[in-house]
């Protein structure tokens, strides 16, 4: 049976379509994959339908702007050779186990040279495993960097990760409610995703080194829905501070049952799924006035903020991390197209070893990976207030605005 497959000559058409959730199929392209000797392909299994879905059609906005860019240029240079790229989109469904069996089907049956990644470590962690199996670079973003080298001890040989350090991400809740008063006491709820077991653990560590006390961790499968009791408990241990690592529906799921118990905390932090576009408008309201750490808000100070702020704050539905991860997916198929280039050959080893020499400036700044095949850009801490996500706490660690104290979306 035929695979279907966005690609880059449908990417323009389905765009709309993409933004409100209606992932559409694009074009067939079973026999063509990477078209012959004029057509450089690359593969990328995103996350177009399911919990995910706000990172999968913001990377591939981001994709979209790399290859139109290329292409109308006159295409790729390979080897003094120009070529028009083409990249292959499979939809994942936000699955680990379709995001690692997709990659794999896009080198092998359907001719890409390199993948583009998904989001989040539940999916470019099986998309990094795949690429080392089949020895092809990944250019990855949105994953944290931790969580992602934890997943795999021996390390990276193909995969390459550009993204925040959990190691300072962590810390900006408890610098952000320094700003506000509260009694200091944290209620942490931690999926069992690789970073959400990651940031709770240091959650847990920096707490008491920057004066806060954890006074109950709530762990819980990806995919819970019932927080009643967990929320009962936070509530009666009077937790003024709430630290959540958890995907949109649970988030969504989390702030219903505190609302319910007429529990608004001092500060909430809503981590991964406060990241998720409009999320005041897909809460219901309740999202107003959450925080969670982020890669933009206005003011970040990027090179090509205000460019990719003017092209796609509409289309992204305000100035928030939807915005922040199509630039980010726009360099990391940058990073990709430039390894290519230099290699000036569509062979895995070659590409691979000039994604090591990437040292370049990108609409988000510099980025040159180190030994361990990642790249750290320090996160903000932000607060949602309508469409957009105000920055609180900026790169330094400073403050960049007042905070609304308790979130306006779960004040009585």
């Amino acid at each position: 049976m035929r695979k279907r497959l966005f690609t880059a000559a449908a990417l323009t058409a389905v765009g709309a379509l993409v933004l409100t959730g209606c992932a559409n199929s694009g074009s067939e392209s079973g026999e063509s994959g990477a078209g012959g000797g004029d057509t450089v392909a690359v593969g990328a299994s995103l996350p177009l339908t399911g919990p995910l879905q706000s990172f999968g059609t913001s990377l591939k906005l981001g994709y979209e702007r790399a290859v139109e860019e290329i292409n109308a240029d006159g295409g790729l240079d390979v080897g003094g050779e120009k070529r028009q790229v083409e990249v292959l989109i499979q939809d994942n469904g936000s699955d680990g186990a379709a995001a690692s069996q997709q990659s794999r089907d896009l080198v092998l049956d359907d001719g890409a040279v390199a993948l583009l990644g998904a989001a989040a470590p539940d999916l470019n962690v099986p998309i990094s495993l795949a690429a080392e199996q089949l020895q092809v670079p990944a250019s990855l973003t949105t994953t944290p960097i931790q969580a992602w080298l934890g997943a795999n001890p021996s390390g990276y040989q193909f995969a390459w990760n550009f993204f925040f350090d959990e190691l300072q991400m962590t810390e900006t809740q408890f610098l952000a409610s320094d700003l506000i008063d509260t009694n200091k006491k944290v209620a942490l709820f931690t999926d069992q995703a690789e970073d959400g077991v990651v940031m709770g653990n240091l959650w847990e560590q920096s707490a008491p080194k920057l004066g806060y006390e954890i006074v109950s961790r709530a762990q819980f499968p990806v995919g819970n829905t019932d927080f009643s009791a967990q929320v009962s408990e936070a509530k009666t241990l009077g937790a003024e501070v709430v630290i959540a690592q958890v995907i949109p529906p649970d988030g969504i799921a989390l702030l219903r049952e505190m609302k319910t118990q007429s529990y608004a905390p001092n500060a909430m932090f809503i981590e991964k799924a406060g990241d998720t576009g409009n999320f005041p408008m897909i809460t219901d309201g309740l999202g107003e006035g959450t925080m969670a750490a982020s890669w933009f808000a206005e003011g970040i100070g990027y090179p090509g903020d205000a460019e990719f702020a003017e092209a796609y704050r509409e289309a992204v539905g305000g100035l928030n991390a939807d915005l922040g991860t199509v630039m980010y997916g726009y360099t990391a198929a940058k990073i990709l197209f430039e390894a290519i280039s230099r290699a000036g050959s569509t062979d895995g080893a070659a590409i691979n070893a000039e994604m090591a020499n990437t040292d370049g400036e990108y609409p988000i700044g510099s980025v040159s990976f180190g030994e361990d095949h990642s790249f750290a850009l320090p996160a903000v801490q932000t607060q949602w207030v309508g469409a957009d996500m105000v920055m609180v706490l900026d790169q330094s660690g400073a403050a960049a605005a007042p905070i609304t104290s308790p979130p306006a979306g779960l004040a009585p």
